[in-house]
């Protein structure tokens, strides 16, 4: 297998009216670096004419590649499978909304080459509306406290990996994958390095609230075993304060004769304590549902249709390239 220096992995969905701007500067930019490269752009269902624009640009410069996937899975989906049939000793990942600025990758890219298998790009401040920044510093702390992997710098998609780095996330089969913990799970050498923060300038974030709240729980299920503990001493300190409630009961009543009337006290507890098993059958589902549909190991995604020429070898022959 032919080997390049860089390949760029763009996940796109309805973008046709960046795509064009997008492509330019990138070829410019990795045409200026004197670098053999490929773009990859992963995409799905569309509700515009995107597919048809990457065809075009294909057809106008050889190293932008697409492909189409058959379902809507998600962002990380996407990726993954660009990065399964890219063929760079180095790999971007990067928005195709503009938001992420092309003129940075060669700092990321010097960056790595200081020895580093990972270099993110880290932004000042994020372009998004209030209410999406607020829960995106939400995300970021609950899943600094709860996660069991440490997070790596950023929660941004915008990075420069190394090869090794690639072929380390491609044995991983999970269903519902979060490249941000898998990379902070692998734990090879990482940097940052501040890159500009764009804004959008055409069409609307795929990402609205249900989608990022799926996205959270599917992550914190991935990676954390907290939220079980953390039903665990719920039990235990209902257990605990209900059992010291009915020592002063017992203690009213023996020694001084105080009637308990208990009916507000009584339907309290009731829905306290339903409200507690509810939520904990709720957690616990969530992780047998995973567990559930990790066992079946179905392949995490089916190609519809591919543009431009990709080699064929399979990842494990990839790393015998590399090695």
């Amino acid at each position: 297998m032919t080997m390049l220096d860089i390949s760029v992995v763009i996940p796109v969905r309805d973008e046709e009216q960046t795509l064009r701007e997008l492509v330019g500067r990138l070829s410019r930019v990795l045409g200026g670096m004197g670098k053999s490269y490929e773009i990859i752009f992963v995409t799905d269902a569309n509700r515009d004419n995107t597919f048809g624009v990457l065809r075009q640009l294909n057809a106008e410069h050889a190293p932008v590649k697409a492909v189409k996937l058959t379902n809507a899975l998600g962002q990380h989906v996407a990726i993954i499978a660009g990065l399964e049939l890219c063929r760079g000793r180095t790999a971007v990942i990067m928005d195709g909304d503009l938001q992420d600025y092309p003129e940075d990758i060669p700092r990321l890219h010097a960056k790595l080459e200081e020895g580093y298998d990972v270099v993110y790009g880290v932004k000042d401040r994020k372009n998004d509306s209030f209410v999406r920044n607020v829960y995106s510093k939400l995300f970021v702390g609950l899943m600094e406290k709860l996660s069991d992997v440490r997070l790596r710098h950023t929660t941004s998609m915008f990075r420069i990996i190394s090869r090794r780095t690639v072929d380390e996330i491609l044995r991983f089969s999970e269903t519902q994958p979060s490249l941000t913990f898998i990379m902070g799970l692998i734990g090879f050498p990482s940097s940052t390095v501040k890159v500009t923060s764009g804004e959008r300038k055409e069409g609307k974030t795929k990402y609205n609230f249900f989608r990022l709240m799926n996205f959270a729980i599917g992550s914190l299920i991935s990676f954390s075993t907290k939220p079980i503990r953390i039903i665990a001493v719920m039990g235990f300190c209902v257990s605990a304060l209900s059992f010291m409630y009915m020592c002063v009961v017992l203690v009213q009543r023996a020694f001084f004769k105080i009637e308990v009337l208990g009916w507000s006290t009584t339907i309290f507890l009731i829905t306290f304590l339903g409200g507690v098993q509810l939520l904990g059958m709720g957690v616990i589902g969530e992780y047998i549902a995973n567990i559930f549909v990790q066992t079946k190991r179905r392949p995490l995604y089916f190609i519809d249709q591919k543009i431009g020429e990709f080699d064929t070898a399979s990842p494990e022959e990839q790393r015998n390239v590399t090695d």
